[in-house]
């Protein structure tokens, strides 16, 4: 009986990563299969396995486009990261009759599609001079997602209590030390899940990199995923090789931090 209790209570688990799992199972089967097995067996388990489309996209050109795609979330991440975290601090310590409007504006900002800020951005960084840049691009994707970063990490600086605030002002710290020295520290797990979070995001952007960038020595991962399909037909099986080593990154990066990250979601979802 206690057995089947306990696989009672993991098949709810069991179901979630199966969900999860078949799909890149099947990405990674295809990777491993040439263009026409695909076409005419898309599904099949059992096949004469290949090699072919690592070799294929195993280049110079994707070696380019990762450190594109590093790059541009990388500096996303950091922008973001450093204006967010202070901004969130703020917000979880100012206590007025506004502060409801304020958070209520960050979701609007969060909720606008980012198709619709494409116009306004290309605008803005045209007049800076970013265009063209990677740079250009981590700045766009870090104004999108800043609303979001924000919102998810007012709650980790709510956790930490104000006597916290308190003691370190009567040590002489003053609001930029007690910030820097006292909070952040303690809210650090909430601040990595953020900054995954972020950088996951940022690695995934096509939109902002293809309307901003106009070289293909700038183009990241995600740019070059597009072109395997032209007008002569789809690459099935090199898209998917590349779907499976762009995924590689953000994998290893779960796995160095997964423990902070569930200690992380689960303070955020405590408050």
């Amino acid at each position: 009986m206690k057995y089947y209790s306990a696989a009672l209570r993991r098949s709810p688990l069991a179901i979630v990563f199966l969900l999860y799992a078949a799909p890149l199972l099947l990405v990674l089967l295809a990777a491993l299969k040439t263009n026409e097995e695909i076409t005419n067996h898309p599904t099949a388990v059992i096949f004469r396995y290949t090699l072919d489309a690592f070799r294929a996209v195993l280049n110079a050109d994707l070696a380019t486009a990762i450190l594109n795609s590093l790059r541009i979330a990388g500096g996303a991440t950091l922008i973001c990261m450093v204006l967010g975290t202070p901004l969130a601090y703020v917000l979880a310590r100012l206590r007025f009759r506004w502060i409801g409007l304020m958070l209520a504006v960050l979701i609007l900002l969060q909720m606008t599609p980012a198709a619709t800020s494409v116009i306004p951005l290309f605008a803005i960084l045209g007049a800076l001079g970013l265009l063209g840049t990677t740079f250009g691009v981590s700045v766009a994707i870090a104004a999108h997602v800043l609303p979001f970063a924000v919102l998810l990490m007012r709650p980790f600086f709510l956790s930490v209590p104000h006597e916290v605030d308190e003691a370190a002002q009567l040590d002489g710290a003053g609001e930029w030390r007690t910030f820097m020295s006292v909070c952040l520290p303690l809210a650090r797990n909430g601040v990595s899940v953020v900054s995954v979070l972020v950088f996951i995001g940022a690695w995934g952007d096509l939109l902002y990199s293809v309307s901003f960038l106009n070289k293909s020595d700038l183009f990241p991962l995600t740019v070059l995923l597009t072109q395997q399909q032209t007008v002569y037909g789809t690459a099935y099986n090199n898209l998917m090789a590349l779907a499976v080593i762009g995924s590689i990154p953000t994998i290893v990066l779960f796995v160095l931090i997964a423990r902070r990250l569930s200690n992380g979601l689960a303070l955020g979802v405590g408050k």
